[in-house]
């Protein structure tokens, strides 16, 4: 079972507690699947990982009621495939159409596919221990014709050209076209949290004190709303109590 810890300022879910319980957890795929409002990439983006956890979230883009919710998608993942990544990227897309908040977590790694996958959400955060890797991708195919390996490299340059607009338009300009290319051609691209920040690739960093501090808002704003309901069956139970000793006074000026 998950617990939400609710941001108060944006009145939405911005940490998800695991407390022990299994109850109610698909067990289609252990490695990247779907629970509620919540998405687990916790493995390699492959077909036969995503399977399940495609059709659960098609399922939950598309349908009416979730109109105005949050979904919630933890990262940790070393990539995988291109088709399987825009997949997903197309489902958040439908996601953003039927008004639902889109937040990505990175917590540990968002490599390749994952890292463009992350930064599409609405909200993005990031654990200060955690990182990108910056990689557009391999294309592989085996040919010795020559129109098929002419064709294989302008395919290759558009989907690299794809992927280039992609993190440009998620990045708001911080992160300029020379930047990215200078990144995408090293290896060990790896940007930590706080170049993440500096680039655009997330929008808030997850600190030890404002997990301490959204717990305690947290605590504060459910106290309240007990306050509140407090008050309300007070008064209830004040305007009943007068309504009973008017009913009473009229019927005994009847008498």
């Amino acid at each position: 079972m998950f617990n939400n810890i609710v941001d108060k300022n944006k009145k939405g879910v911005l940490f998800t507690v695991w407390t022990g319980s299994t109850d109610n957890l698909t067990n289609h795929s252990p490695k990247n699947y779907m629970f509620n409002d919540k998405v687990f990439i916790l493995d390699e983006i492959t077909s036969d990982n995503c399977a399940y956890l495609i059709g659960d979230l098609t399922t939950y883009v598309l349908a009416e009621e979730n109109q105005g919710k949050h979904l919630i998608i933890i990262i940790n993942s070393p990539g995988g495939q291109v088709d399987v990544m825009m997949t997903i990227i197309g489902l958040i897309n439908m996601a953003k159409l039927n008004n639902i908040t889109v937040m990505t977590f990175v917590l540990g790694i968002a490599a390749s596919a994952a890292s463009m996958i992350a930064i599409q959400g609405d909200e993005r955060y990031i654990s200060r221990i955690s990182k990108h890797f910056v990689h557009f991708g391999c294309i592989w195919d085996v040919t010795t014709k020559h129109s098929e390996i002419e064709k294989m490299y302008h395919q290759n340059k558009q989907y690299s050209e794809s992927m280039i607009e992609l993190y440009l338009e998620a990045c708001n300009g911080k992160l300029s076209r020379e930047k990215l290319l200078s990144l995408q051609s090293d290896e060990r691209g790896y940007l930590l949290a706080d170049e993440c920040l500096k680039y655009g690739l997330c929008d808030t960093i997850i600190e030890t004190d404002l997990i301490q501090r959204k717990l305690a808002e947290n605590k504060a704003e459910e106290e309240y709303a007990e306050f509140e309901a407090y008050k309300k069956e007070k008064l209830k139970a004040e305007r009943q109590a007068k309504l009973k000793l008017k009913n009473k006074a009229k019927k005994s000026k009847r008498k």
